[in-house]
């Protein structure tokens, strides 16, 4: 359990907030981001910049800004250390009461952070909708479910978050090469928990240069683009694949040995299953999955027969063209 917040001793003030970036090469979209942030209805502490080593003119950019508005402090990695260490080091530099994580190329709506002070009451992580999309006016939303046992499938984007900070800054909460948002996510529910904001509060940016869209080509490039009947039938297959991964194994031996409490005990169970070799387990896994379809099935869609077959399937689904944990 984390310490009691700066936050929630000191109610009588209005609780500070730091924003954490991590930049690279992000010349072309991060002042309409920056602009944004600076423009927000609720008061910013800081914004705490982490470069890795970009060779465009960000740097130049941020120096700028840095020199006009003195809350942005920047430093630069001495070597590229990657997004999941650059922004370790940015966290750990943030001195408020929060700290929302921020993407250089998104763009905030300007009560993201007024909305998730409101709404983050003693919980470890807020997190919200988004709007995806090429242009603001061409986008869909995406909403992220926040149940312990469908996060055990999927993360939530860091930048829709607002995290308390002394939560944050814990170092056993950020699990060695492993997706920095999704490990704080899993210890805040191990923790205090979860809450979200129903409203998108951000334009996240789609395009190809975009860190998203490069990871999805990286991933799934060997894969079928258009699945049709592959992870059904493959089902087993793919999720033995997955499974034998020492990076799977050692995250879900973690939450197995974190989660052997009552209120836990679906999750205990769960992680059980994704790390036994026996067939009855697979299925049972498959069973669980229909059963409380709609707190880990991702989509909104999981009734009907498609509904209650995806759902079924989706450890199958899940791992089809997963490269999350490889090395």
């Amino acid at each position: 359990m984390c310490n009691t917040s700066t936050a929630e001793t000191n109610h009588a003030q209005q609780p500070t907030v730091s924003v954490i970036m991590a930049t690279y090469n992000g010349e072309k979209y991060i002042r309409e981001q920056l602009d944004s942030i600076l423009q927000q209805t609720y008061p910013i502490h800081e914004i705490i910049i982490q470069d890795d080593c970009s060779t465009d003119g960000t740097m130049d950019i941020l120096a700028s800004y840095a020199e006009q508005y003195p809350i942005i402090k920047v430093e630069r990695n001495g070597q590229n250390q990657g997004c999941n260490v650059t922004f370790k080091a940015a966290a750990m530099r943030a001195t408020g009461d929060f700290v929302a994580i921020s993407d250089q190329d998104d763009v905030w709506y300007s009560h993201k952070i007024a909305t998730q002070v409101k709404a983050i009451g003693l919980h470890d992580i807020c997190y919200s909708r988004l709007d995806r999309g090429a242009t603001p006016d061409k986008t869909h939303i995406v909403e992220y479910k926040g149940f312990f046992e469908g996060n055990l499938f999927y993360g939530i984007a860091g930048h829709t978050m607002l995290v308390n900070r002394q939560f944050m800054q814990h170092e056993e909460y950020w699990i060695d090469d492993f997706w920095y948002d999704w490990s704080l996510l899993f210890h805040a529910h191990l923790n205090r928990g979860v809450v979200a904001v129903h409203q998108s509060l951000n334009w996240h940016r789609d395009y190809a240069e975009s860190v998203t869209n490069s990871q999805h080509t990286q991933y799934y490039a060997k894969s079928k683009r258009k699945p049709t009947s592959q992870p059904y039938v493959e089902s087993l297959k793919n999720f033995r694949q997955v499974q034998q991964k020492p990076r799977f194994r050692r995250v879900y031996t973690y939450l197995y040995e974190h989660t052997n409490t009552p209120e836990l005990a679906r999750v205990h169970t769960m992680c059980r299953l994704m790390l036994s070799s026996r067939l009855i387990d697979f299925f049972h896994l498959c069973i669980l999955c229909l059963k409380h379809r709609r707190r880990i099935y991702p989509s909104q869609k999981t009734e009907g027969l498609m509904g209650r077959l995806r759902s079924f399937f989706y450890p199958g689904i899940f791992a089809y063209h997963c490269t999350l944990y490889d090395d």
